[in-house]
């Protein structure tokens, strides 16, 4: 059940609502119940075999959370057993096929007889992101930062369904007080409709639509083929902005949907192509998950309070295994280990002293955005390609060292591009525009077009889900 389909948005979404302000009038316990049975129905929909492993999982990190608090002096030594135990979950799910795909390859190479089982293990939905949830939970109920919880309140920190699926990684700080204390009114109903709207557009009328250039040209490189130079470059921006606009409008419609139920989850998406570096660009991009590798790994393993040469370490092994937490595939390690190094080399950069007047003026400003954006357009190539054979072979036609023909230019695609610049680089942000928000025909008229035209545009094009789904 995507949120850009008719029965979410027509079927789903409605009995959730009314379900939940009727209850809640009566009693807000009841509610909560409710909320989190919805929540379920909403995960197990994809695929019923999801649920019990999602529901094992979120019963011993609560059996864990409880033991951690009572533990005294052992509390270290459940934490690590809790850690391990997620970690393990993670691992077995997520990375299992492909550490025995490579163990076999390792075998045929140095002729060695052993036979290595292939394992098809379908990878559940969100165990990436409730996985993590929770090992932060765990931390910070070690660290003292939690106090005891309901189990129901619990439940819902992990499984509320517009968070579940694809983020944000959501903070026990954040979401707890809201739970036990949850402050509905109109005026956030209000602004949900608004940025779900929003949402619903970037998502079915601007990344579905750069989806078809980039899974058709995707297609033809991963087969073995090539483009010519321009089709190579429209192929691979058209994945850097639908990935863009199908990320940023999962966000926008998530926190949508958690203000119609009065709940507010943390920004995870703030122009991140506009980011004149790669530093700033993990401030901007998947903030929850960038929040998270700080405090939960950078920080422990030393952050910058070692040596200069400990912080690139740590640098690289945090943007390193961001690839990894993103898939099992060498395309992602790859892609892991190119921001790593993009990471360690603005770090050095950054010890040069900038005195001179050249660097506060337009042009290196500019400068520093085109290196900053043409860097994540080719890294998403490794990110997207279902094989580097494929990634590789479109690199080749992106810069000339294959030509197929007369170079013939589509200007209509040539100018969507261009526009899809502009959009990122001059307009407001949905964030901003939810805080600047006024609640008058102007912004009811806009949101309502916004909404009218998703909708139809829906029944015309197969449903496509979000990116972030598969992680």
């Amino acid at each position: 059940m995507l949120f850009s389909s008719y029965i979410f948005i027509f079927a789903f979404l409605p009995i959730m609502l009314i379900g939940f302000y009727i209850l809640r009038f009566y009693n807000f316990v009841y509610a909560k119940v409710f909320l989190l049975c919805g929540s379920l129905f909403f995960y197990g929909f994809w695929n019923f075999l999801y649920l019990p492993l999602l529901l094992f999982s979120i019963i011993i990190n609560f059996l864990l959370h409880k033991s951690i608090l009572s533990a005294g002096g052992g509390a270290k030594y459940r934490l690590i057993v809790g850690i391990c135990f997620n970690l393990l979950l993670l691992f077995i799910f997520k990375y299992t096929t492909f550490f025995l795909e490579n163990f076999r390859l390792l075998t045929l190479f140095f002729n060695i007889n052993i036979e290595v089982p292939i394992l098809n293990i379908v990878l559940p939905l969100a165990i990436s992101f409730f996985t993590f949830q929770q090992i932060a939970f765990l931390v910070d109920t070690y660290r003292q930062k939690i106090d005891n919880n309901t189990f129901l309140d619990y439940c819902l920190f992990v499984s509320f369904f517009p968070q579940l699926i694809a983020g944000p990684i959501v903070h026990h700080s954040e979401m707890m007080p809201q739970f036990k204390n949850n402050n509905v009114s109109l005026q956030k109903a209000i602004k949900g409709i608004f940025i779900f709207s929003i949402g619903l557009f970037k998502k079915v009328y601007i990344a579905d639509s750069f989806a078809k250039w980039a899974d058709s040209g995707f297609k033809i490189v991963e087969g073995g083929g090539v483009l010519n130079i321009f089709e190579s470059w429209v192929t691979s921006l058209s994945y850097t902005f639908q990935l863009y606009f199908d990320f940023s409008g999962y966000c926008d419609m998530a926190i949508g949907l958690g203000l119609l139920f009065g709940i507010m989850l943390p920004i995870n998406f703030n122009s991140p192509y506009k980011a004149l570096n790669i530093t700033d660009f993990w401030r901007r991009w998947h903030i929850t998950l960038g929040r998270f590798l700080k405090e939960y790994l950078y920080i422990p393993l030393g952050g910058n309070k070692l040596t200069f040469g400990r912080t690139l370490i740590n640098l690289f092994i945090v943007a390193f295994l961001s690839g990894i937490w993103h898939g099992a595939g060498y395309g992602f390690v790859i892609w892991g280990a190119l921001h790593g190094i993009a990471m360690v080399s603005h770090r050095i950069y950054s010890t040069i002293k900038k005195d001179f007047a050249f660097f506060n003026t337009l042009f290196y400003k500019a400068l520093c955005w085109f290196i900053t954006f043409n860097f994540l357009n080719i890294s998403w190539i490794f990110f997207r390609s279902e094989n580097v054979s494929g990634a590789i072979n479109l690199l080749k036609g992106m810069f000339g060292v294959v030509w197929i023909g007369e170079l013939s230019i589509d200007y209509m695609k040539l100018l969507v591009l261009v526009c899809g610049v502009l959009f990122v680089l001059y307009l407001k942000n949905s964030i901003e525009m939810l805080e600047n928000f006024k609640d008058n025909k102007k912004s009811a008229i806009f949101s309502g077009i916004l909404f009218y035209a998703s909708v139809i545009y829906m029944g015309a094009v197969p449903y496509v889900k979000f990116i972030y789904f598969n992680f």
